[in-house]
């Protein structure tokens, strides 16, 4: 009976999600097998929207947001460890002001913010260069609209979504098991290597999908950030449907990015224990 009744709340969380989801997914799948530049689903299916977005210049965008998604994972990892060990030993009214400093621009709109580092970006007359030259006289040359600038965009705006799910991995390690490993002798890296990083990895993994998932369908950060210097696939899936009217090649972009984000999330998700981290 329990069963049942639990089926029948699911339920509708579940058509949600095939109406929501599984239906948007399987219409772009389904353009992505037309003829390139038509609108005709009765059109005979075909792969020529696969093998143009590896032939006809799209491999530079895919795979530039592909590393650049690895890229932010894995800085703001190395930026959030030690945020996160600190936030989590020092709980109190500091740790609650830190968090919440880092957690307010999150509620400011993404160009906002990303308009703001642009300023402090900007060559010459931008806070960055003019700091430098009125405090030390030094004349550094441009960053903005350069790759550096987006990976800089693309950590400043997601750096949240990995120090929250560490935060409560960190939780998950027992300080007497790491009083237990050093009165044993153990190295502050045999520390880290053997007890906190297992310990803490479903934090880390939810965190590390969550920076990635967002920065490989990032496109602000390219569009604000890097000017003309760098095109993102989202850009190039964003053109096909609006300016090229393209439409099968738009989808086959955008099946290519789902098949990507579905080849590093569901590895991941599966090998994670999320009660664990959940129940904590």
């Amino acid at each position: 009976m329990k069963q049942r009744a639990g089926y029948l709340f699911m339920a509708p969380v579940a058509l949600f999600l095939l109406v929501g989801f599984a239906t948007p997914i399987f219409i772009v799948g389904w353009y992505s097998l037309i003829e390139p530049r038509t609108f005709e689903l009765t059109s005979d299916l075909t792969l020529a929207n696969y093998r143009a977005a590896f032939t006809e210049g799209y491999g530079g965008p895919f795979y530039w947001s592909i590393l650049g998604a690895f890229a932010t994972v894995a800085t703001c990892a190395l930026l959030a460890w030690p945020t996160a060990k600190m936030l989590h030993a020092r709980a109190g009214r500091g740790a609650a002001i830190v968090t919440g400093l880092i957690a307010v621009p999150i509620f400011v709109s993404e160009s906002v913010r990303l308009f703001g580092l642009s300023l402090f970006l900007m060559p010459g007359g931008g806070i960055l260069a003019g700091s430098l030259k009125a405090l030390f006289g030094v004349s550094i040359g441009t960053v903005l609209n350069t790759k550096i600038a987006v990976w800089l965009g693309l950590v400043y705006v997601h750096f949240p979504f990995m120090l929250f799910p560490l935060l409560l991995g960190v939780a998950l390690i027992p300080q007497d098991r790491i009083d237990a490993a050093r009165d044993l002798g153990a190295s502050r890296w045999q520390v880290l290597r053997e007890i906190e990083l297992p310990l803490a990895l479903p934090g880390l993994a939810i965190g590390a999908l969550l920076t990635f998932v967002l920065c490989i369908g990032a496109n602000a950060e390219a569009a604000i950030l890097g000017g003309q210097a760098v095109t993102v696939v989202t850009r190039a899936i964003e053109q096909r449907f609006s300016y090229a009217q393209d439409w099968p090649m738009g989808a086959a972009l955008t099946m290519l990015v789902t098949l990507v984000t579905a080849l590093v999330v569901f590895p991941v998700l599966s090998r994670i224990d999320l009660n664990r981290l959940i129940r904590r």
